[in-house]
């Protein structure tokens, strides 16, 4: 199936699917510079799309070129940075394009090096920053850059030119459907493969990955991103057997659920041996508001422990696979690992969170907009008699002190059972009638309600933030308001006094700073719980 061609001015391919076909001119100014470095001339035949890049902007002065082919010797990626300036975020986002600091590129091709490999392949080359630190390196071994964008891979080859590779081959394919030729010897993969996330994945990038999958016994949610297929693709097409790797990629794996084709795989058939797992402040990548994990893997080995590595900044790392040594089996057995990973004794807790309580987060309107409003705003439209008072924002919560009360400036809510008769409330047929010609019931949410416009509040005894740059925060909601879904509730497994409740809540509060870090943590300090992993909060209560 022919890639499909990009809007005009993009310059990037939208996923796993798409290469750019009218790049911007300060894109082509790129590769005529990657030109005159000898792009055309390294790596292998040119595909049909670097061809066209290629006649399309003629080669740069030569000065121009002596300065950059020295200042990737040097080390540098002066055309990566170019090539970043000249894309959008949002450019860079659709197709996952964020570079790795030489900070990590370093020490993973240190690693993969010192296991003496025949070539290295960098999966998800983009600009080639592993594939020239290889060929800088002056080992005899060939090297196997392959990525989408094929802007990226001419990048890659003028820095595989000016670095003095010898044995290169740089294909311009999609990882997850291009076959790399077999070799004898050992294979090392090394690489920081694309961050896109699934909404901006294909259809049949998403039957791809279940075509691996099969191919590597296991299944993969439709919710992964494109670097957790990458580990799927280097498993179950291209690696063998004692072949080994090392990825940098978004930490999300470890927690989320579409990791757990991953982490299935590290301590499978992947041969999972380290991880070093960065601080949610440390900046891996370039413009990427992730946090990061290094994993290092051998292809069918059995380790019985793996080495985890906790890093407070990118400056920290010097040689992966130091730090304390984990149970594999208690890696195989957790559901997710940032617990798991801190220690195998932190979370033993007889009481916990869970042990009292059932978490659920609040109500999804579908449209905020629509169905929540104002008192005042209920009463001029004839349905206040609908509208219910609601915690409508985590502040709320953090401004608590404890305990939310009801108040004549409290958010209200739309609370319309499903057995309504619009017939005999006119003003209330009206605002529905209103919602739908704004095509409110349209929505992902609303259009799956029957009908669009019922909603029945929860109204939690205790509620608690789930998401935020500091610990969770609880408070008691004695005038059962209604919850929205900006907080957690907390619904008691058998019924308690107010009192009790109360005293629950003031002891989860003093014991809050514990809970840093047991969340879903992301990049800039941003936690997250879900309701399972607020239920596994330690709660120490005697009722």
């Amino acid at each position: 199936m022919p890639p499909d061609p990009l809007p005009e001015g993009a310059g990037t391919p939208v996923d796993n699917s798409g290469v750019p076909m009218r790049p911007s001119p300060l894109v082509t100014e790129i590769v005529r510079l990657a030109v005159a470095c000898g792009a055309a001339r390294t790596g292998g035949p040119l595909s049909a799309a670097e061809l066209a890049l290629v006649k399309a902007a003629g080669c740069a002065p030569s000065g121009a070129a002596r300065r950059i082919r020295s200042s990737i010797r040097a080390g540098d990626d002066p055309l990566g940075e170019m090539l970043c300036n000249a894309r959008t975020g949002s450019e860079r986002r659709r197709m996952g394009a964020f570079y790795s600091s030489a900070k990590l590129v370093q020490p993973m091709l240190d690693w993969a090096l010192s296991y003496g490999p025949d070539r290295l392949v960098d999966p998800g080359s983009g600009s080639g920053r592993f594939s020239a630190a290889a060929a800088r390196s002056g080992r005899r071994l060939q090297i196997i850059a392959i990525d989408i964008d094929p802007v990226a891979t001419i990048l890659t080859r003028a820095a595989l030119a000016a670095a003095g590779a010898r044995n290169a081959l740089v294909l311009q394919d999609d990882y997850l459907r291009r076959e790399i030729p077999r070799a004898q010897g050992r294979t090392a993969f090394v690489g920081n493969p694309p961050y896109v996330r699934h909404h901006d994945l294909s259809a049949s990038t998403k039957r791809r990955a279940a075509e691996l999958a099969g191919r590597a016994g296991c299944s993969v949610s439709k919710l992964a991103g494109l670097h957790a297929l990458f580990y799927l693709a280097t498993l179950s097409m291209h690696a063998t057997r004692g072949d080994i790797g090392s990825f940098v990629t978004s930490a999300q794996w470890l927690d989320a659920g579409y990791g757990a084709v991953v982490r299935e795989a590290f301590v499978g058939g992947l041969g999972g041996r380290s991880l070093t797992i960065f601080d949610p402040q440390a900046t891996p990548f370039e413009e990427a508001m992730v946090t990061a994990a290094i994993s290092t893997f051998e292809i069918g080995s059995h380790f019985e422990r793996v080495r985890i590595a906790h890093l407070s900044s990118v400056d920290a790392l010097t040689q992966l696979e130091r730090g304390t040594n984990v149970r594999r089996s208690l890696l195989a057995d957790a559901g997710r690992w940032s617990r798991a990973l801190r220690s195998e004794r932190a979370h033993r807790h007889v009481h916990r969170i869970g042990s009292y309580f059932r978490v659920s987060r609040g109500q999804v309107t579908g449209a905020n907009d629509y169905f929540v409003m104002s008192r005042a705003r209920a009463r001029e439209r004839g349905i206040e008699a609908f509208c219910s008072p609601v915690v409508a924002s985590a502040e709320e919560i953090f401004e608590a002190a404890g305990v939310l009360r009801d108040t004549p400036r409290r958010m209200v809510a739309m609370e319309i059972p499903k057995d309504t008769d619009l017939a005999r409330h006119e003003a209330l047929a009206k605002y529905i009638g209103a919602g739908e010609a704004a095509r409110v019931h349209l929505g992902y949410v609303t259009s799956r309600r029957r009908p669009w416009y019922a909603l029945t509040l929860s109204r939690p005894p205790i509620v608690a933030t789930y998401m935020a740059r500091q610990a969770p925060i609880f408070a008691s909601n004695p005038d059962r308001l209604g919850l929205l879904n900006i907080a957690h509730g907390l619904y008691p497994r058998e019924a308690l006094e107010d009192e009790t409740l109360e005293k629950m809540v003031r002891q989860l509060n003093l014991s809050r700073e514990t809970f840093v870090g047991r969340g879903r943590t992301y990049h800039g300090g941003l936690e997250k719980f879900e309701p399972r992993e607020m239920e596994d909060l330690p709660l120490e209560f005697s009722t």
